[in-house]
């Protein structure tokens, strides 16, 4: 079902009814009355409102001039880690990707080498997940490319990414 966006039916005022010329003058330096193509909904898939919403809100880099995060890339695939990548042993680090270490390495904390050895294999593969999905066997740099790939429109109910 198509739901009215930028494009709504014209109307004359009539009782319970809004007055289209009366709104354009009102506001006039609207972007949805100035005739903005990327507002335009044809109600396709790749009309161009979707297409300015997807190039805004979900692709490329945004700069919000310094306000609060500086730049941010939508595209956020690239910075994602994979589980062969983290670095894992003593000093702090984390038992395995699945496991962090349970010892603090601050002062004061317990001594790591105090602690007793996880039982053998402990972490060495992810604990299964409730639900739907792939849960934790998926890497996080592979479910993060499949999601940033995804257009709008792409999404399905009951369909998650899959591994």
């Amino acid at each position: 079902m198509s739901q009215t966006t930028t494009n709504p039916a014209q109307t004359d005022g009539g009782l319970g009814k809004s007055n289209t010329i009366r709104l354009k003058e009102s506001f006039a330096a609207s972007p949805i009355y100035s005739g903005d193509e990327a507002l335009l909904d044809n109600g396709s898939i790749d009309s161009p409102i979707r297409q300015h919403f997807q190039s805004l809100a979900l692709d490329g880099i945004v700069n919000d001039g310094g306000h609060t995060f500086g730049t941010f890339n939508l595209d956020f695939a690239s910075g994602a880690p994979t589980y062969g990548d983290v670095e894992t042993g003593a000093g702090g680090l984390p038992a395995s990707p699945w496991v962090p270490n349970p010892a603090s390495p601050g002062p004061g904390s317990m001594n790591a080498n105090d602690l007793p050895a996880p039982p053998e294999g402990f972490g060495e593969i992810p604990n299964p997940q409730f639900g739907t999905g792939v849960g934790t066997a998926l890497d996080p740099k592979k479910s993060s490319a499949q999601i940033s790939a995804q257009k709008l429109g792409d999404y399905k109910l009951g369909v998650a990414v899959q591994e």
